[in-house]
C-alpha cells in the first residue's frame, strides 16, 4: 500500500530547512551522540536535557537522508537550536507510526524484528577496532587483495589509511576537499582521489538514489540509506571538490567492510573470499583457545567412498566437549534487512538453514570415523559463523528453525540431533566477544546452559551478559592483533575515538 500522503507532512516541514546548515547541523548531532562517553546537553526553551536520552543515531541517519531529499538551498530554518530538531524528530516519529497503520497486527510485530534488528542493532556497536581489524586481514588476503587492485585500482592498506585519516578530519568538521592531499602518510594523490571518487557523490545523484530505494509503507524507515555507499555528498556544482559529511561513521565502514561490493561481482570472489574468511577466524581461535586445554583442528578433506568432501572449517575440542564450526561470508541482502514479508526474508534465511545441514552432514561423517577428527564420546555443538550480522528475531528466528526441521528430515537426518546436538547461529563479532567466556567456562559449561529452557534463541552475547556477566565483562574489552594493528595503521593515522586505550594513556 502507498501511504504517501502520510509522508507528505515531514516531506513539507523539511522543505522550510536549509540543505547545508541542515546536513552540518546531522554532523553536529551524530559528532555529540556517537561517543560512549559524549554527555551533550541541549536547551529546550525551559531546560537542559541529555541528547543521547532523546535522540538516537539511526533517527539522525533517517534524518540524514531526508533533509537530503527534501531541504532546500532557500530554506530559512535549520535543526539548531534544539526546538527546531524536536520538531522534525516528532514528526518523523509520527511519520513511521502512521506508515504502520492504526493498529499493528500480532504478525505484523514479529515481521517487524527482522527489519527493526537490522535498523537499530548495528549501531549500538560501541568498539570498533576488532570489527576493522577482522575486515583489514580479510580484504588484505592476498588472493582476495588481487581482486581489489584488479577493480579499484588501490591496495586494502590504501583505502583504510585513506578512510581513517578521513574519519580523523571529519571528527572536527563536517567537510572536507576531495582534493586533499593524504602524501604524508604515503598515499598518492592518484590513489587517494580514487577512493574519493567511490565514497562521493553530487547532491542530485543522492536524492535520485534516495528516490529509487524509497518505499511509502511500513518498511518506509527501514529502506536503504544511499550515504551507506557514499557519504560524502557535494552541494556547489561549481566547487564539485568541496564534500559534506553528515554521518562520518559511515566512511569508516564503508572503507572496511564495504569493500565488500567492490569485489562482489568480480569473476572468481566467492572461493577466496570464503576461505579469507575462514583463515581469519582460524585465528581468532589460535589467540582464544590455548593448548594444551583446547585442541584446534582445521578443514581437511576426506572421502566416503569415491566422493571428496572438504569437512567441517573448524573443530574445538577440551575435556568435556567438541564445538564444530562452519564459517559463511555471506551477507543478508539489503532488501531482505529491510522486509516485513515472510516470503523475502525466509529467502535469505534458507541458506543459514543449508549451512545448519551441511554442518550436521560433516558431524555425521566425522562421527562414522571419515575424517581426521579423533572421535570421542563428549558432546558435540554445532556453530554456524557468519562475517556479517544476520540479526533472527521473531519471523526470521521461526524461519530458521523450520527450515533447519525440515531439510533435515529431507536429508534423513536424525532430528533428535536438534536436541543432543543443538545448533547455534552466531556472526563472528559476537563471537570474538564471547568467546573468552567460553574458553575460561569451557565449551560443554557454556552451550549446554545456552540452550536450556528459552535461551537456545538468544544472541550469544546477550546470553553470556545474562549467565557469565563477571567473565565476559572481564574478557570483552581486548583488542585483538593490536601488535598488527601498531605495525599497519599506527594511532598517527587513527582518529581519537578509535585509539585504544593504551594508545590515549599518558
Amino acid at each position: 500500500m502507498n501511504n504517501y500522503l502520510r509522508y507528505k507532512p515531514l516531506r513539507n516541514l523539511l522543505r522550510q530547512y536549509n540543505l547545508q546548515d541542515s546536513i552540518d547541523d546531522i554532523w553536529w548531532y551524530f559528532q555529540a551522540v556517537d561517543h560512549h562517553s559524549s554527555n551533550e546537553k541541549v536547551w529546550t526553551g525551559q531546560g537542559f536535557i541529555k541528547l543521547k536520552a532523546e535522540l538516537h543515531k539511526w533517527e539522525i541517519a533517517i534524518l540524514a537522508r531526508e533533509i537530503a531529499l527534501n531541504a532546500t538551498p532557500r530554506g530559512t530554518l535549520r535543526l539548531r537550536p534544539w526546538p527546531n530538531m524536536a520538531r522534525v524528530l516528532n514528526m518523523l516519529r509520527t511519520v513511521t507510526n502512521d506508515m504502520v497503520g492504526p493498529a499493528m497486527t500480532p504478525d505484523q510485530a514479529c515481521n517487524s524484528l527482522n527489519p527493526t534488528g537490522h535498523l537499530q542493532f548495528p549501531w549500538q556497536r560501541t568498539r570498533q577496532l576488532n570489527a576493522l581489524m577482522r575486515y583489514f586481514k580479510v580484504f588484505s588476503e592476498p588472493d582476495v587483495e588481487r581482486l581489489l587492485i584488479r577493480q579499484t585500482g588501490v591496495s586494502t592498506k590504501e583505502w583504510f589509511l585513506v578512510g581513517f585519516a578521513t574519519v580523523g578530519l571529519l571528527q572536527h568538521k563536517c567537510t572536507i576537499s576531495a582534493h586533499q592531499d593524504y602524501r604524508s602518510v604515503a598515499i598518492e594523490l592518484e590513489r587517494s582521489k580514487t577512493v574519493f571518487d567511490k565514497l562521493s557523490q553530487p547532491l542530485e545523484e543522492l536524492q535520485s538514489k534516495v528516490n529509487d530505494a524509497a518505499r511509502y509503507d511500513d518498511t518506509w524507515m527501514y529502506t536503504w540509506n544511499p550515504l551507506e555507499a557514499k557519504p560524502l555528498v557535494g552541494l556547489d556544482l561549481t566547487h564539485p571538490e568541496r564534500l559534506h559529511c553528515p554521518i562520518p561513521h559511515y566512511v569508516m565502514s564503508r572503507v572496511s567492510q564495504g569493500l565488500f561490493y567492490e569485489i562482489a561481482q568480480a569473476e572468481g570472489f566467492n572461493d577466496p573470499f570464503g576461505a579469507s574468511f575462514q583463515a581469519y577466524f582460524g585465528e581468532v581461535l589460535s589467540k582464544t583457545f590455548p593448548s594444551p586445554q583446547f585442541t584446534i583442528y582445521e578443514e581437511r578433506e576426506y572421502k566416503v567412498g569415491r566422493a571428496r568432501k572438504d569437512g567441517v572449517d573448524w573443530i574445538v575440542t577440551d575435556a568435556r566437549a567438541n564445538l564444530f564450526v562452519e564459517c559463511k561470508a555471506k551477507r543478508m541482502t539489503v532488501g531482505a534487512k529491510s522486509a516485513v514479508d515472510p516470503a523475502i526474508i525466509g529467502q535469505q534465511v534458507d541458506y543459514l538453514a543449508k549451512a545448519v545441514i551441511q554442518l550436521y552432514k560433516n558431524i555425521a561423517d566425522a562421527l562414522a570415523g571419515h575424517t581426521h577428527w579423533p572421535r570421542n564420546d563428549r558432546p558435540i555443538f554445532p556453530l554456524v559463523v557468519t562475517l556479517e550480522d544476520w540479526y533472527l528475531f521473531g519471523t526470521s528466528a521461526y524461519l530458521l528453525a523450520e527450515g533447519v526441521r525440515k531439510k533435515m528430515a529431507e536429508a534423513n537426518l536424525d532430528l533428535s540431533w536438534l536436541d543432543s546436538m543443538p545448533y547455534t547461529v552466531a556472526s563472528c563479532e559476537d563471537f570474538e566477544d564471547v568467546s573468552p567466556t567460553i574458553a575460561e567456562e569451557g565449551i560443554h559449561a557454556f552451550f549446554n546452559l545456552k540452550h536450556s529452557g528459552d535461551q537456545q534463541r538468544w544472541m550469544i552475547k546477550y546470553f553470556a551478559k545474562e549467565h557469565f556477566n563477571e567473565v565476559y565483562q572481564r574478557t570483552v574489552h581486548r583488542h585483538l592483533f593490536k601488535d598488527e594493528w601498531d605495525r599497519i595503521l599506527p594511532d598517527s593515522v587513527l582518529p581519537s575515538g578509535l585509539k585504544t586505550p593504551e594508545s590515549n594513556s599518558p
